[in-house]
């Protein structure tokens, strides 16, 4: 799915969401498949206290949703990436091609 940004606002919360390294691998990786806060903690050697801080920064910028699921050791956070393609559109609509 690809998501098309054009208003200078979701440009600017994108922008800021993907500002960050660890989260920019963490949206690659779950753009490819699913995975539970405990395999990005352990793909990434990050704590999963910084692992849910980054995502919170990625859920609110609406790049990725967060799923429950029962697990052997209790619930388990799973995490899914909304898009696969991210598009900044600066145009205005009124710019003729030369």
């Amino acid at each position: 799915m690809e998501l098309i940004l054009t208003e200078p606002e979701d440009i600017i919360k994108v922008s800021k969401a993907l500002s960050v390294m660890s989260r920019v691998n963490i949206l690659k990786l779950v753009a490819e498949k699913p995975m539970s806060v405990t395999e990005l903690s352990e793909f990434l050697h990050m704590t999963k206290g910084n692992i849910s801080s980054q995502l919170a920064e990625l859920e609110d910028a609406g790049l990725i949703e967060i799923k429950y699921e029962n697990g052997v050791k209790g619930i388990k956070k799973i995490v899914k990436s909304k898009y696969t393609t991210i598009v900044i559109s600066l145009s205005t609509g009124d710019t003729k091609e030369v």
